[in-house]
């Protein structure tokens, strides 16, 4: 049979082609057996590594990406602060080592106690198998039982930015919050997935949480739970309307951007409340999305989430915008197309004085009815969702509400009632100020500067009417006729809320400031002193005319006291104006008698107004009345402001 088959592959008597076939076939699979032994070699632990450090990808910006890396004084450095994250003891700081000992670790056994490493960072194994040209046939097999369930589960397909608002009478929610949701193949938004970055903690006393975030002290984690649970913590237990942002990320990216979080559930990273927050670290999700975007590259020193729903506009990744109101903005929304008669019956009913079905005996249209039962069931969900109810009893009259009121069929047409302006559309959080006036006899020029966020008098376009942050607030002032330089104030943070009462909520307004300010003493002169000033109260009224009145105490520290210091307590009352969304006014006066340290008084009146002239600018007027140890000083000013 041989010889048989060399006559007929041979076929001498045809041209004497068959002497080069088989010496070709020889060439070809020696070729084959030799590239194929090449190509494993190349492709060993220690090839993949090689050609990595040929390729500098432990410099590629997406390699840092997924680290988290950032510059420090130390160098570049990982925001993450758990070892976990990290393959290589120095994996933290060094780039390099991190990735070699990735690239080594997906070509050792696993622990029994231990995820293999494709599995535990399998963002990291699919991009590096990419760049190196690898194939998954490279590496050890493994079974993934966990992501492979997750990845099914989800199905990530898309993803949508999600901000809630801020909240006035929670501190840890006064600067908003920002997370993002994966969507999957359900029409329902509400059937998705919640990626949220936030402070681990059970702290409930608001002061020592923002002091503990400010310095660090928590740790922060990921989480991925249902969308609809985050959407009634937020909107439904903390008052907050909820925007929603569509992002232009196809199913690829939105993957990747899961695979990133896989890696990052469980582990830890210290929680700067003005930095190293939630809208900080979201921001490496849709790096990690979209090799190529630097999103990190735009925040500032310090990050605010709806700054950081700017940026993600600026790039082009939002698609539009959803809004969502809070369940108490539909609450008060329903109230304020009822007369006083009409609430006083939607309270009765309430409480249980009449039942859903006496609202006609008590003198109510259908119309009204409709809006009497539609607003009572409004608040007992939310008295439920609050825990104020138990689940019987919540059941019992949500079931009742709803029986007597699908008897009245739909309602009429409701009035028009506009939107808000998207938060990310409000004046930007920094602001720049420059302007002139005098105190006393003596004339001054002026700048400000704050890096954030919202002040009373400024434009409440996208912002909650009431509400004022300012942090870091730095006010220098210069006299000309003595040619002098002066520290006039440093807010280092001033929280005013101003949450107006009403039938159906009765918050607490309150106030709390601290920082250094110009105080006029005995000796005739201006000192800077150290200012703390709690406050609360109650509040009245609505976005257009705004009343409060707070009891308040006051310690000022100073060496030109007796005693070194300043004790002591009064009040405060207000009036906030807002005409036409451009024009605001705000009358405030306030006294204070100082008992302790360094016994007087001090009282002050004001009068401030601000016109807006533009989204990212206003001129702000202001006069002050005050008197201090017996001293009248008259301070009046005017200021050009510019926000960005």
């Amino acid at each position: 049979m041989r010889f048989v088959f060399y006559d007929t592959v041979q076929a001498p008597e045809k041209g004497g082609l068959g002497i080069f076939i088989l010496p070709g076939l020889a060439l070809f699979l020696c070729l084959f057996f030799v590239g194929s032994a090449a190509r494993a070699a190349d492709n060993s632990a220690e090839g993949l590594r090689e050609r990595a450090r040929q390729q500098q990808l432990h410099q590629d910006p997406y390699w840092l990406t997924l680290l988290h890396y950032r510059p420090s004084l130390r160098g570049l450095g990982s925001l993450i602060d758990d070892p976990a994250f990290f393959v290589a003891d120095n994996g933290k700081w060094d780039a390099q080592a991190e990735l070699d000992a990735t690239l080594q670790a997906f070509f050792e056994p696993s622990s029994s106690d231990q995820l293999p490493a494709r599995c535990r960072f399998p963002a990291r194994y699919e991009w590096l198998k990419e760049q190196l040209g690898a194939e998954d046939d490279d590496f050890p097999a493994v079974t993934c039982s966990e992501l492979d369930e997750a990845l099914d589960q989800v199905d990530p397909r898309s993803a949508v930015l999600i901000f809630p608002g801020t909240h006035n009478n929670s501190p840890a929610s006064m600067f908003g919050h920002t997370l993002i949701i994966i969507e999957g193949p359900y029409k329902s938004r509400l059937l998705s997935y919640a990626v949220n970055y936030s402070a681990f903690t059970d702290e409930t006393n608001g002061f020592a949480y923002a002091v503990k975030g400010i310095f660090g002290l928590y740790r922060g984690y990921f989480s991925v739970l249902p969308y609809y649970q985050k959407l009634r913590e937020y909107r439904d237990l903390e008052r907050r309307d909820v925007w929603e942002y569509p992002l232009n990320l196809d199913a690829d990216e939105t993957r990747r951007m899961f695979l990133h979080t896989w890696e990052l559930k469980d582990i830890y990273s210290d929680y700067f409340f003005f930095d190293e927050n939630c809208a900080y670290q979201l921001l490496f999700l849709l790096e990690a999305a979209r090799p190529g975007l630097r999103l990190t590259d735009h925040t500032r020193p310090w990050v605010i989430p709806i700054d950081t729903v700017r940026i993600v506009g600026q790039q082009g990744l939002i698609e539009s915008s959803l809004y969502r109101p809070s369940k108490a903005t539909r609450i008060a929304r329903i109230a304020a197309q009822m007369n006083d008669e009409e609430q006083k019956t939607t309270l009765r009913l309430l409480d249980g004085s009449i039942g859903p079905t006496e609202l006609e005996e008590a003198g109510l249209n259908q119309a009204a009815q409709i809006r009497a039962l539609d607003l009572a069931t409004e608040s007992v969900e939310f008295s439920y969702f609050k825990k104020q109810l138990g689940q019987d009893e919540y059941r019992t009259r949500y079931i009742s509400l709803l029986t007597a009121r699908s008897k009245l069929g739909a309602a009429s047409a409701e009035p028009d009632w506009q939107e808000p302006l998207r938060p990310d559309r409000g004046h930007g959080s920094n602001r720049f100020s420059l302007g002139t006036g005098f105190r006393a006899d003596d004339y001054y020029l002026q700048a400000k500067i704050r890096p954030a966020y919202h002040n009373l008098l400024d434009a409440d376009a996208g912002y909650i009417a009431g509400s004022q942050i300012d942090f870091a607030d730095l006010v220098l002032r210069y006299y000309p006729e003595e040619n002098r330089l002066r520290l006039h104030n440093l807010n280092l943070i001033e929280i005013v809320s101003l949450s107006p009462r009403s039938r159906f909520f009765k918050p607490i307004s309150w106030k709390v400031k601290t920082g250094l300010i110009q105080w006029p003493a005995d000796d005739g002169g201006d000192h800077l002193v150290y200012e703390l000033s709690p406050g609360g109260g109650f509040s009245y009224g609505n976005d257009a005319v705004l009343g409060y009145g707070m009891v308040e105490t006051e310690l000022l520290v100073s060496g030109h006291f007796r005693d070194s210091f300043a004790l002591g307590g009064g009040g405060s009352l207000g009036v906030l104006v807002n005409l036409a969304d451009r024009w605001k006014i705000h009358a405030a006066a306030r006294h204070i008698w100082h008992e302790a340290g360094g016994p007087h008084r001090s009282g002050e009146a004001r009068l401030d107004q601000t016109l807006v002239t533009g989204r990212s600018s206003s001129l702000t007027l202001t006069l002050s009345r005050q008197k201090v140890h017996g001293r009248y000083l008259t301070d009046a000013g005017l200021n050009w402001n510019l926000f960005w």
